[in-house]
């Protein structure tokens, strides 16, 4: 056990493939990374241990399943009672959208985020680029020479029981219920209306009818729900972005949204959440637009900024990073912002101690700390100085809008 513990970490480590080790009636013992046995379903390790012993495979012929949308999986055995499920691994790089409607079926909601996370992150393989890995890693495990030609390979996709209805099913159903998908203008109008920092827009908006309904991605009507809500987060997110929201500000946004998903039990919670999330992701971009004509030296600089802002950094340390002097970057920047660098170095906290006030429990020490404060009466001096009242203050009033 602790060969295979070892082996198969350092081949995770390596190539970043998922690796499960599995016991023949699918339930997990170990997996790489760890977080993947409390995520996938039961039912779907069974599917794929039950097509490798319809295939015939054993400890000299592992298995390549085809799944569906270009993702495989694959099978190795290494005895009679211990399997290695490897993947999923894809040939084209999928969006946060297509993989929900994907896995989806797979993986346990309160799960989906952070596994569709970790696919993200998977290297891209086409199926002989994944032979090779799977031979390499048969005969570290098992000292049996393996080689490409070995390998099985199904592509059972359309009868995969986790899998929805096939695509003509589907469309007959449909039309017999006229139930057609969501106008693509209703998602532009609302992401168009986020980008532009517009929350007024965004409300009339929302309450506009979508045209159609969201395509069923679960029979059951409160992971549809939750799917939907993971699949708005993603939309969402990138119109923020394009807005000229941080990355890093609209992914964590999106995360901790995902993260209180977890919390709702009802239809109707989500769906409140779901506007709050858009309104939110609104203002947030209204809040961080850039001025126009901003010219690249200066977005350089605030990108530099923004990276560094729970860092102790000077005048110094942003004129080297942007290659000028530093009378000239003061001189450019207010020209061009509107405001010194310390004037907008202190806005900045300002905005990310209010996200952390608002959407975590860190308290004002802690938070004073994380923006590299003094101490905590000088973060509150300079906090009232730019929202106009108190941490504590902002916190008790945002907490009771929510």
């Amino acid at each position: 056990m602790d060969k295979i513990s070892s082996v198969c970490e350092r081949f995770y480590t390596m190539m970043s493939v998922p690796i499960a080790l599995v016991q023949a009636d699918g339930n997990y013992i170990q997996s790489w990374p760890a977080a993947i046995s409390g995520m996938v379903l039961p039912e779907f390790s069974s599917y794929v241990l039950n097509t490798f012993k319809e295939k015939q495979g054993d400890t000299a012929h592992p298995l390549i399943q085809y799944l569906s949308d270009g993702y495989f999986v694959g099978v190795i055995q290494l005895d009679a009672d211990r399997f290695l499920i490897i993947g999923f691994v894809s040939f084209f790089q999928h969006t946060q959208k297509e993989l929900v409607s994907f896995a989806g079926p797979a993986i346990l909601p309160n799960q989906l985020q952070n596994f569709i996370a970790m696919v993200m992150t998977a290297p891209i393989m086409n199926l002989n680029q994944l032979k090779s890995y799977m031979s390499l890693l048969t005969q570290a495990l098992t000292h049996s020479t393996v080689v490409n030609e070995d390998i099985l390979f199904n592509d059972d996709s359309a009868n995969a029981p986790y899998i929805s209805e096939n695509l003509s099913d589907a469309r007959f159903r449909q039309r017999e219920a006229a139930d057609l998908h969501a106008a693509t203008n209703y998602e532009s109008g609302v992401c168009d209306a986020i980008s532009m920092g517009r929350s007024d827009l965004l409300a009339q908006r929302l309450i506009a009818s979508p045209g159609g309904s969201i395509g069923m991605m679960s029979p059951n009507p409160l992971r549809q729900q939750q799917y939907a809500f993971i699949s708005f987060a993603t939309l969402i997110s990138r119109a923020a972005i394009r807005g000229g929201l941080p990355e890093e500000t609209a992914f964590l946004l999106s995360d901790l949204y995902c993260q209180r998903l977890d919390s709702l039990s009802s239809i109707a919670a989500i769906e409140k959440l779901t506007v709050g999330m858009a309104m939110d992701f609104c203002e947030q971009v209204a809040k961080n637009r850039l001025p126009r004509n901003v010219s690249p030296l200066i977005q350089k600089a605030l990108s530099y900024i923004t990276v560094h802002l729970h860092d102790s950094f000077g005048m110094e340390d942003l004129s080297e990073y942007c290659h000028l002097c530093r009378r000239s970057l003061t001189i450019r920047f207010q020209e061009e912002m509107g405001m010194t660098v310390g004037e907008y170095v202190q806005r900045e906290k300002t905005q990310e101690a209010k996200f952390l006030l608002h959407h975590t429990t860190l308290t004002i020490s802690e938070i004073a700390a994380y923006l590299n404060y003094s101490s905590q009466s000088y973060f509150t001096q300079q906090f009232k100085r730019y929202a106009e009242e108190t941490p504590e203050r902002y916190r008790i009033r945002k907490a009771k809008k929510t």
